[in-house]
């Protein structure tokens, strides 16, 4: 980002699922559970760091705030670059 003109700004890949709007939060935090489980399995984890990625396993809310932490940086980024729609 830094070439880019943004050096205060920092871009992350981030993955996840994310479910339809109103799933009950008892399906929500069963499909966590059961993707976390999976992730922490040591086979799961020697296949990701292979590809140089680390996980963090975190709960439904916990990612969530980090979507939107991030969407609030890509609005301050935007604004600050002057880009506008045409």
């Amino acid at each position: 980002m830094g070439e880019s003109g943004f050096d205060r700004f920092t871009a992350y890949l981030r993955s996840g699922l994310l479910a339809p709007a109103r799933t009950p939060e008892t399906v929500i935090d069963k499909l966590n559970g059961a993707i976390n489980e999976g992730l922490r399995a040591p086979e799961m984890q020697a296949s990701i760091a292979k590809l140089g990625f680390e996980t963090r396993g975190l709960t439904a809310r916990e990612f969530g705030a980090k979507l939107d932490e991030e969407a609030r940086s890509w609005e301050a980024a935007v604004n600050e670059s002057g880009v506008k729609l045409d």
